[in-house]
Order: C-alpha cells, then structure tokens, then sequence
C-alpha cells in the first residue's frame, strides 16, 4: 500500500490535488476490489490506468472468479490503441471478465474520470486531464447512486469493437 495520508475514517471524503495523489489512491482502491471495478472517462487515463501495480490488481480480480468483472466504460479507445495502453490487450484476453464499451452520443460531453470499486469507494475527477477531485474509500450510498448512473449510461452503450481481437 502507499503512504498517502488518509483521513482518520474511511468514510470520510478525501481531497486529492495533482497526479501522483489520484494515482495512489486508485491503486489502493484497486487493491481493496473484490468484486468489481468500473472505470468511466474520455478515455482509459494513462497516467491512472496504465502502470504495471493497477494492471496487476485488474488481472487478479478478473482471474479471482467468473462472478468478478471489470466495466471500462469511455468515450473512445483509439489513442489508448495508438499508445499501447496495457488494460487494450488485457482486456482483449480476458473477455469474459473486462468489457470495453463506448459511450452513447448523449453522453460524451462528459469530462470526468470516475473509478468504483465494488460498492464501497469511489475516485472522482470532474475534469479529466486534471487531476484534481475527491474520492472515499467507503461511502456505500454515494457509490450506489454513482453506480446506478454509470450503470444507466452502461445500457445506453455499446461494446468498442475496435478493442476486440481479431482471431485469424
């Protein structure tokens, strides 16, 4: 675990400001998923999503059982493509664990970067390229009501078909 200077209750709001404080988090975050990990954004947040310890944590959980999942859900994949970002050929070998999908037209002018992890924390970037927001490591009822709109934008979105491999 790192050493981030967490607030004496798990279930109070944590401020983070600048890269190196979200990427600490939602790799602690990760660590502690059981269950499940849904990640929505423009894209798949490089500088939060591609290291080789959130990696680590992805595969264990989509390993752990056929009841765990990992729900990638953004506005487009193509520069994660072109950039080699390690979750793409993860995903393309676990398909029955990590879903890829993008986003419906009505909801790409969002900008933020959102991670929930089972149904307890939560890591939370208004702005995506900006690494400044809020996140809890456990707050059931916040996660509930980010899960239910990330799980209503889920069924409006399709599956990213340029993710998917190609078996020739």
């Amino acid at each position: 675990m790192t050493t981030h200077p967490y607030p004496q209750s798990k279930s109070e709001r944590i401020r983070f400001e600048g890269r190196d404080e979200a990427r600490a988090l939602v790799l602690d975050m990760a660590q502690q998923a059981k269950r499940q990990i849904c990640i929505f954004g423009r894209d798949i947040d490089s500088i939060l999503f591609d290291n080789p310890e959130f990696i680590d944590c992805v595969q264990n959980l989509a390993l752990r059982s056929s009841q765990t999942e990992v729900k990638i859900l953004v506005h487009d994949t193509l520069v994660n493509m072109q950039r080699d970002h390690r979750l793409i050929p993860l995903a393309q070998h676990l398909t029955s664990s990590i879903h890829v999908h993008k986003t419906a037209k009505q909801h790409r002018d969002s900008q933020q970067t959102l991670l929930l992890i089972d149904d307890f924390a939560y890591l939370n970037c208004p702005r995506a390229t900006v690494y400044d927001g809020y996140a809890c490591l456990y707050d059931r009822l916040e996660v509930r009501q980010l899960q239910q709109k990330f799980d209503k934008m889920w069924g409006q979105s399709s599956p990213d078909i340029g993710v998917r491999r190609l078996h020739l």
